[in-house]
């Protein structure tokens, strides 16, 4: 089992990685990119009015990757990430991918420092528009994508599987807990378009830090059907959570939902999507609240750095206390600048 020293070589490794950055390279192993996903939209909410209504820009990504590969074995990979949503400030910088990664013969691959977790990396590519919104778990904050630790995944044509020995804090706030936590997923790949995947996680979260005291485990199971050929993609994706902002709190509470998309490219660069997710959030201390999702869009791929979306979407929120239902409609973009 891994431990804090075990992370803390971890944070140290990729540490020592970044310091190739400075060092010269030739400019065929190194490739310098970016990303940025950007919206120009306007929210409506029932009922009363918030700073956030109407038509404003929201910068959610803006990536800056760095990629050097040493050799056919070693690699190395450093992502920053920033945010501007609207009425706040810019994030401050964090570092969303940092990591040394290993290649393997026969598709396993070892990566060590802040890499994605398994969960979110496998499903995000099936879902697709990633620009637009997160998938299920991590819209509903019930998943993160990247975390510090060691990771190892395998890929083959039949069946791949990951998993990973985390801080559990995410990327955005590295913190180490009292203990490593633990994420893995399994994927069978029914033929070339129908995948069959399982995830699981269970730790704090690094919610036990410090004098906190840890009164639950935190706990994830996912399930997902996928299909995924020549511009057709549809789906569907469960998840249920155990505890997972309870960790050092004394009340139990589980929240549950899943999620539904498809999408059709009609024509060359042009493709029309939809996607549908429900959420209990809080199963046992707020057991009437549901959360529900819309969206529909169609996008183009203008050049081959710019993809642009029209999309509409709704979010309701049910209890019994509170409705309140949240249309937004605009113009998304994704800019790849490599």
């Amino acid at each position: 089992m891994f431990n804090k020293t075990s992370l803390s070589v971890s944070v140290l490794l990729a540490a020592s990685g970044l310091l190739v950055i400075s060092a010269p390279v030739s400019a065929s192993q190194t490739t310098l990119s970016s990303q940025i996903f950007a919206n120009f939209s306007n929210i409506q909410i029932d009922d009363q009015h918030q700073d956030i209504e109407d038509w404003q820009l929201d910068v959610k990504r803006f990536y800056l990757n760095l990629d050097h590969q040493f050799n056919d074995d070693w690699s190395l990979t450093v992502t920053t990430d920033v945010q501007w949503q609207r009425q706040q400030d810019p994030t401050d910088i964090w570092f969303r991918h940092a990591y040394i990664k290993r290649n393997f013969n026969q598709g396993s691959t070892l990566k060590i420092g802040v890499a994605e977790l398994p969960w979110i990396d496998y499903i995000a590519r099936r879902v697709g528009y990633r620009y637009v919104d997160p998938s299920l778990t991590p819209k509903n904050k019930l998943a993160g994508p990247t975390d510090l630790g060691i990771h190892y995944g395998h890929k083959s044509a039949h069946f791949s599987y990951a998993v990973s020995a985390i801080t559990g804090g995410g990327f955005q706030k590295p913190t180490v807990g009292d203990r490593i936590d633990l994420e893995a997923s399994a994927v069978w790949h029914i033929n070339k378009q129908f995948d069959f995947a399982l995830g699981a996680y269970q730790g704090t979260r690094a919610l036990d830090k410090d004098e906190a005291e840890k009164n639950h485990t935190a706990e994830r199971f996912n399930a997902a059907l996928s299909y995924l050929h020549q511009g057709v993609r549809f789906g569907v994706e469960y998840v249920y959570n155990d505890n997972w902002n309870q960790v050092n709190k004394i009340p139990q509470d589980a929240s549950s939902g899943w999620g539904t998309w498809a999408s059709y490219a009609f024509k060359p660069g042009y493709s029309a999507f939809a996607r549908y997710d429900t959420i209990n959030p809080n199963r046992h201390l707020n057991a009437s609240l549901e959360r529900d999702y819309i969206q529909l869009g169609v996008d183009y791929k203008a050049t081959s750095y710019l993809t642009l979306a029209l999309v509409a979407k709704q979010s309701n929120i049910d209890s019994a206390t509170v409705e309140r239902t949240q249309n937004e409609v605009g113009i998304w973009s994704m800019w790849n600048f490599k």
